[in-house]
């Protein structure tokens, strides 16, 4: 006869591998055990100094990948003393962060991205620790690609010069000694100069003009002038509160008067109207008269008796002037 089973026994079993199988789902999804992983190597002429297995490799600021490998010389000529590193992009973190295919796979597919401009460079990631990291990133007129490698062993990405080697490159440039000298001379200089200043004399100026302005503000016509300003500030105060709307109101209807009454001026003025004709008929009629004025004026002077015994006619005159 056989044994029977024990149903709490088998339902513990049957829980215990659910969550086993829970497990090792989660396990195998976080380490991503099934996404393809790509390495390349980077040359760079800068130290490696903040540079360690496992920095982060970003593609323009998000991580993509880490650093495998940090090599003193490796697969490169001579003469040569740029320092290499290996990356290793995984595949499954470009297609998670991004919706556009960036593929690295092939050679092929690396040598189009970088003609189109991906570079890789060094970038800080903490100032305060010096740590390092790779950030990949399409540069705009980066030149001609320059390789390292002796013979193909990895797929090589070209690298440029960070903003950070660039600044310590100029800092390097930078005369730090003749800065400091003429700094110290210009000290020197400044000690001297105020050396020969007599501080007493402008201790004293500054005393005396600090008293000019004491009396000044206690001084009654300041006051005064103060007084009258307030009073002034009050007065246009209530004449703007005065004015109000129907004020504003009256002053453009008298503007508006105004422009129609120079119109009308304008009209009466003008070449073309008749007033103006007519203005012109009468000046030169009283030009005319004070012609004739003038001349009878002239006829009066060499003829003074006309006035008591009146015009004497022509013919009358000819024949008194015969013997």
């Amino acid at each position: 006869m056989s044994k029977k089973v024990n149903p709490t026994l088998l339902g513990a079993f049957i829980v215990a591998g659910l969550l086993l199988g829970v497990i090792g789902l989660i396990i195998f999804s976080s380490t991503n055990f099934f996404s393809a992983k790509h390495h390349y190597v980077l040359y760079f002429e800068s130290t490696m100094k903040g540079m360690a297995k496992g920095a982060a490799v970003q593609f323009k600021g998000v991580t993509i990948g880490t650093v495998v490998e940090v090599f003193i010389a490796h697969n490169q000529g001579p003469d040569d003393h740029a320092m290499p590193l290996v990356i290793e992009i995984d595949e499954a973190l470009l297609r998670y962060t991004s919706d556009r295919r960036l593929d690295l796979g092939t050679d092929e597919q690396v040598r189009q991205l970088i003609n189109a401009g991906l570079r890789a460079r060094l970038d800080a990631a903490s100032f305060v620790t010096g740590v390092l990291m790779v950030q990949l990133d399409f540069v705009p007129n980066a030149g001609a690609p320059v390789y390292h490698q002796v013979k193909h062993e990895y797929v090589e990405i070209p690298t440029v010069h960070s903003e950070i080697e660039i600044l310590l490159d100029n800092l390097g440039k930078v005369d730090i000694q003749g800065i400091a000298k003429r700094v110290d001379s210009i000290l020197a200089q400044l000690d001297v100069k105020l050396g020969d200043l007599d501080v007493k004399a402008i201790s004293a100026g500054a005393t005396r003009a600090l008293d000019s302005i004491d009396r000044l503000a206690q001084s009654e016509d300041l006051a005064h002038s103060l007084r009258s300003l307030h009073r002034t500030l009050d007065d246009f105060d209530v004449l703007t509160k005065n004015i109000d709307s129907k004020t504003l109101d009256q002053v453009a209807a008298t503007l508006t008067d105004l422009r129609l009454a120079l119109q009308n001026v304008s009209t009466v003025v003008a070449p073309d109207a008749s007033i103006h004709t007519e203005l012109l008929r009468t000046l030169e009629q009283v030009s005319n008269a004070s012609r004739s004025i003038a001349e009878l004026a002239d006829f009066l002077r060499h003829n003074p008796n006309t006035v008591i015994v009146g015009r004497v006619p022509p013919h009358k005159a000819t024949a008194d002037k015969k013997p």
